[in-house]
């Protein structure tokens, strides 16, 4: 057992620490901002409780020299408003953009063996939603922690002098808001994660049940499908109430405590001003308004952190989702040599699979069936290291999906992955072995036309491109999941006596649903109801 490993919760909140980190610099600079613009504010009251103390108690007349200040402060005031805005939300654009950037670069590294270890519905809300939770929380929640612990400091020190009671008073009741936020708080990131995990299932379902559209027809399983997806909506919608339930709650009673103290300040403040209480330095108009004004900005500045403590509760849960993609275990297959294995009671996690041995030995080929859903291409991801399971295969590995995935890059680049020191003409012969010689001729920029995210590509062609390049890279160890599957019978035989012709000297699995000679293969694997069954 291992006594050091982190929880998830652990994990996310590390990320979340080194996001942080990274975004210091600029939180620091929106920190200074709203730091002068609470100085700007103060400022402003000041001289606004001068002004109407001049013209109440003393009755004289105000003139633009003494509401020159006051202008200043007021401008200044709602400049640096305007400031912190504006640096607030390009700070929000540069990290959503480095945070989808880095998404899209590892599913450029990892294309098939990354998309498929999680659901669309995951996708979905990672781009729309997490990306943002992530930005609010580095851009308000983090910046507005420091204000909360600066502002009231320097709102006491400016009333401390003014009047020790009034400071004192504020004092003593200033930690019940930040002690009831924590309470609240804990509670929130758990809810937040649930509620991720019940929309993420619902979308899931929803899904499923459009794919299996014409089943369900068929079958006449409407009725039971909607009642499903009924239950599975209201499962989300109390999730939703739950979550909304805790941030109504901890915005209401931050700012019942906010008012009751500010209430009994300025009760003490009136009944000192009419005589009625002797306690501490006297208080004039103009202290006490200048004090009543200033108050609020004491608890202000945490009801605001209140306000956006759910983005902390949002951020925690999204960060796991970040961990989960950015996470190395398993992704990529080891470079060591292969030797050959002898596997006891393999398993597949989800969806099962299992085999009591698995035994390959070096330059062995394997023919992979079983009907349409038996397991066939998570096997093969399974063995690739793509998802979990109990064993994978070790050394150089290559797999050719039924997904072909190409880079938004050249067709040299797609062919070599940048990886190869091959000539053109090298190249040129791997698309012509592959039957597309016809289709390169068409292209004018020959080896450096660009590819699309939907280049002018046939399903069978992009196969085509998938296996060309598979030859061309020097693999120990190829898994082949339908490598003909989109090509005519003709196309099929041909192609397939090409890879037997290229990879004979490799370790190979080929699931395919086509027929192949049967004394090309040592072993077949036959996956049925999740078990392999292995004859020689």
């Amino acid at each position: 057992m291992n006594t050091h490993a982190t929880s998830p919760a652990s994990d996310a909140n590390t990320w979340l620490t080194q996001q942080s980190k990274q975004a210091r610099v600029s939180q620091l600079q929106v920190f200074v901002v709203r730091l002068a613009q609470l100085a700007a504010q103060i400022s402003a009251f000041w001289f606004l409780a001068s002004i109407v103390h001049r013209v109440v108690v003393q009755q004289q007349a105000v003139f633009f020299s003494e509401l020159s200040p006051l202008i200043v402060a007021m401008l200044c005031w709602a400049i640096l408003a305007y400031l912190q805005d504006w640096m607030g939300n390009r700070m929000k654009s540069i990290l959503e953009q480095s945070l989808e950037d880095s998404i899209h670069q590892r599913l450029k590294s990892n294309q098939v063996a990354l998309t498929r270890r999680f659901s669309s519905t995951f996708w979905q809300q990672l781009f729309l939603n997490n990306i943002s939770d992530i930005g609010d929380y580095l851009t308000q929640y983090s910046v507005q922690k420091w204000l909360a612990g600066i502002g009231p400091v320097v709102v006491l020190l400016v009333i401390t002098p003014i009047n020790y009671v009034v400071a004192i008073a504020l004092f003593v009741t200033m930690p019940v808001v930040p002690l009831f936020m924590i309470l609240v708080g804990k509670g929130a990131a758990s809810l937040h994660r649930k509620h991720f995990v019940a929309l993420e299932r619902l979308g899931d379902m929803f899904s499923d049940r459009l794919k299996a559209l014409s089943l369900i027809t068929v079958t006449g399983q409407h009725h039971n499908q909607v009642n499903r997806l009924s239950d599975a909506s209201e499962i989300v919608n109390r999730k939703t109430m739950q979550v909304v339930s805790v941030a109504f709650l901890s915005t209401t009673v931050l700012d019942f405590f906010a008012t009751v103290s500010i209430a009994l300040v300025a009760v003490f403040i009136g009944f000192t001003m009419l005589g009625e209480l002797s306690i501490g330095p006297q208080i004039t108009l103009h202290s006490g308004l200048f004090m009543l004004l200033v108050s609020p900005l004491l608890f202000s500045e945490m009801r605001t952190l209140g306000r956006f403590y759910h983005q902390k509760s949002k951020a925690e849960a999204a960060a796991q989702r970040f961990v989960d993609v950015f996470k190395n275990d398993s992704i990529q297959p080891k470079n060591s040599t292969f030797n050959g294995i002898a596997w006891l009671n393999f398993k597949v996690c989800e969806p099962s699979i299992k085999a009591k041995q698995l035994c390959i030995n070096e330059k062995d080929w394997i023919y992979l069936i079983g009907p349409s859903g038996s397991g066939k291409t998570v096997l093969l991801e399974a063995l690739c290291g793509f998802r979990q399971a109990s064993h994978s295969l070790s050394g150089n590995v290559a797999l050719l999906s039924q997904h072909v995935a190409l880079l938004d890059k050249s067709l040299r680049n797609n062919l070599t992955l940048g990886k190869l020191n091959l000539s053109d003409s090298q190249l040129i012969q791997s698309l012509e072995e592959v039957g597309l010689n016809e289709w390169y001729t068409h292209l004018t920029e020959g080896l450096d036309a660009e590819l699309s995210d939907y280049p002018a590509l046939s399903g069978g062609e992009a196969q085509r491109l998938a296996l060309a390049r598979i030859l061309l890279h020097n693999k120990d160890i190829v898994l082949l999941d339908e490598p003909t599957a989109h090509l005519t019978e003709k196309q099929h035989n041909d192609l397939s006596k090409l890879i037997h012709k290229k990879l004979y000297s490799k370790t190979v699995i080929w699931a395919s649903h086509k027929p192949l000679p049967s004394d090309w293969f040592c072993q077949s694997w036959f996956i049925n109801s999740g078990v392999i069954e292995v004859t020689k």
